[in-house]
């Protein structure tokens, strides 16, 4: 199971909007090479806390239930928060809301056939 670290929610638009963090299992040398930056001191900065290296996710919710979600890795940063002013955190947020809206017209018919049934079944 893996953990998450939850930075923010918000509502937006009727629904709810989860963002956190987990751990990142790539290694950050699968991810650049020494002429983009010092990796042996990046993986030390990493290692000891200076950086943290994380996957994002961004989940939206309706009383509950997960319409969507996005995910990004390899995100490197000194204070995962960052993600939240960047630009990366509303970047995610606004394909996930995409993705949600897609998803109640569907859910709203299959409800209604359940409800229906629900109906039925108590008559």
């Amino acid at each position: 199971m893996q953990y998450y670290d939850e930075l923010a929610t918000y509502e937006r638009d009727g629904f709810t909007v989860i963002v956190d963090t987990t751990y990142e299992d790539l290694n950050p040398r699968d991810l650049f090479d020494d002429c983009v930056t010092d990796l042996d001191q990046l993986c030390k900065d990493i290692d000891s806390g200076q950086l943290d290296w994380f996957m994002l996710r961004v989940r939206v919710m309706v009383e509950g239930l997960e319409l969507a979600d996005e995910y990004v890795g390899g995100c490197l940063y000194a204070n995962p928060k960052e993600v939240l002013t960047d630009g990366l955190a509303e970047d995610l947020i606004a394909q996930a809301l995409e993705q949600a809206k897609t998803q109640v017209y569907r859910l709203s018919r299959k409800f209604t056939e359940l409800s229906n049934a629900v109906d039925a079944e108590l008559v």
